[in-house]
């Protein structure tokens, strides 16, 4: 396709029913529009996709049935920051059936979360939909707010056209064995870096190290490279040096995640899934630490002090050669006026190589911290509305032009990747390169602890590390400290409960991984 159309025409492209149908079953539905709608459309007919046309129609059948008034209002709890983009989907349906949906919004995520832990108390039925982290899922299913929606997976199928990728798909979704919510986006993690530099020091770092410059297959070969980048004193457009690296290490938020990644890529496990034990403080973790530690002396100093935002402005100002986030920082690094557009290149994280029943693999992992996912309050007087509502606005037709109008919601979805159509919208959005680096990474994600305590076992392990990486804790004893912290939070939630939700998430980790595990006797 050409030219982006606009978002009416995107909607109107492929005729009623059969008649679109007819077109070539689900196929013709993810075709270009202008293609479709000169072979059947003689009058103006809006369809959206399978998926979505599902729930229009199944709205439409209950306001006729007397099941939801036709003045029926959703209202929506979400953060402020990013109300644009959402809003794009709530228009689209809105114009499908009829029904309104009020954004109610706060400040700031964590907001979010505050608000539902009151509802869950208080019971008032004041919010219909919410979108939360995926991180917080344990506790506000435990909590009584969210409505188990399994019975609308079951009945409406909204992974079974263009589906999501998996893992990520099911693990953002799936607590306890049970549906909760329907994923917004993607936030895995890929190795940003720049090209142009890569390309112009390929010899002088071959000579040095005798490898070839390209991105990195192991943590070890990064840390040459970041070692080299630092040493040649390069300064960015504003005169700061250039550093090699900037992985996260800030104590607010971030730091678990660098750590994270390494620990889980040397064939680490958070906890022993026979008993809920923590494993961070064993070989594999301490080894992570103290690799990680040896990327300090060529990150930019503050790397350790501010918070996550930082490493994206150093980054896009040109003041760090390889980085890694959200895909949001590789649509920022390419907009007008970004120093760094046309300038970086991606790339599926780095690994280890790890003994796996006698063999070595090169094991690699990518972190999906956080992730926007759509839920339905347990207290809302339209629940049935509610779940048809995130699946009309996830759905591949409706989500894509809703991800093609802001910076936080990224492609998740199958079809988005491989459909030439879709690939070439979102094209624009991305550079190619990137898109191939975060489906590769999609499908060698792992989730955030998704259990009662998620950001408390979190919040320990990112001050422990912090404290490692500033150098105000050896690596051993940063690790044994947050050990010891999450042995009380596992009492403090219990040690039986706890250890059924581990069981169930690590059974959603990719299957690479769990064959580690199992080969060391753990699953």
């Amino acid at each position: 396709m050409g030219e982006k159309i606009s978002r009416r025409d995107y909607v109107k492209y492929l005729g009623a029913g059969a008649a679109g149908l007819a077109v070539g079953g689900a196929a013709g539905y993810l075709m270009a529009p202008e293609k479709v709608v000169t072979e059947t459309v003689e009058k103006e007919v809006l369809i959206y996709g399978p998926i979505a046309q599902i729930c229009v129609d199944r709205v439409k059948a209950m306001i006729e049935a007397g099941e939801v008034p036709a003045d029926a209002v959703l209202r929506l709890l979400h953060v402020t920051g990013s109300r644009a983009q959402l809003e794009a989907g709530i228009d689209v349906w809105k114009e499908a059936t009829g029904i309104d949906v009020e954004l109610v919004t706060q400040g700031v995520e964590g907001d979010i979360f505050t608000k539902l832990i009151e509802e869950s108390i208080t019971k008032t039925g004041v919010y219909d939909v919410a979108t939360i982290f995926s991180t917080w899922m344990g506790d506000l299913v435990e909590s009584g707010v969210v409505r188990d929606v399994s019975e609308h997976y079951s009945a409406y199928g909204p992974n079974t056209i263009c589906p999501s990728i998996e893992p990520l798909g099911t693990y953002v979704s799936k607590y306890k064995g049970k549906w909760y919510g329907l994923p917004l986006d993607v936030d895995v993690f890929t190795l940003t870096y720049r090209k142009d530099l890569f390309t112009e020091y390929k010899d002088e770092f071959e000579a040095q190290y005798g490898y070839e410059l390209k991105p990195p297959d192991t943590w070890d070969q990064t840390l040459d490279i970041a070692k080299f980048f630092t040493e040649l004193g390069l300064t960015s457009p504003e005169g700061d040096p250039v550093y090699g690296a900037y992985f996260y290490a800030e104590p607010e938020f971030a730091a678990y995640i660098g750590w994270w990644t390494i620990f889980t890529t040397m064939g680490g496990i958070l906890f022993d899934p026979r008993n809920m034990d923590p494993l961070i403080d064993g070989p594999e973790g301490i080894a992570a630490l103290n690799k990680f530690l040896e990327f300090v002396p060529y990150m930019p100093p503050e790397a350790v002090t501010p918070g996550w935002a930082d490493l994206y402005d150093r980054y896009i100002k040109g003041q760090v050669v390889m980085t890694s986030a959200w895909p949001s920082l590789n649509k920022m690094a390419e907009e007008e006026g970004a120093y760094t557009k046309g300038k970086s290149g991606s790339a599926i994280l780095p690994g280890s190589y790890v003994d796996v029943a006698g063999e070595s693999k090169l094991t690699r992992a990518a972190p999906n911290p956080v992730n926007w996912v759509g839920l339905v309050s347990n207290y809302s007087n339209y629940p049935e509305l509610g779940y048809l509502f995130w699946q009309f606005i996830s759905s591949p037709s409706v989500g894509a032009e809703m991800i093609l109008g802001g910076v936080i919601l990224d492609i998740f979805r199958d079809c988005w990747f491989t459909n030439p159509y879709y690939k070439k919208q979102f094209q624009v959005l991305y550079v190619p390169e990137f898109m191939d680096a975060l489906l590769g990474s999609i499908e060698l994600s792992y989730p955030d602890p998704i259990m009662a305590g998620a950001y408390e076992y979190t919040g320990k392990l990112t001050t422990n590390v912090n404290a490692a990486m500033a150098g105000t804790k050896d690596p051993e004893t940063a690790l044994s400290d947050t050990a010891a912290d999450w042995d009380g939070i596992n009492a403090t939630y219990g040690v039986d409960e706890q250890l059924e939700v581990w069981r169930a998430l690590v059974e959603l980790y990719p299957e690479h991984l769990k064959e580690i595990w199992r080969a060391r006797g753990l699953l």
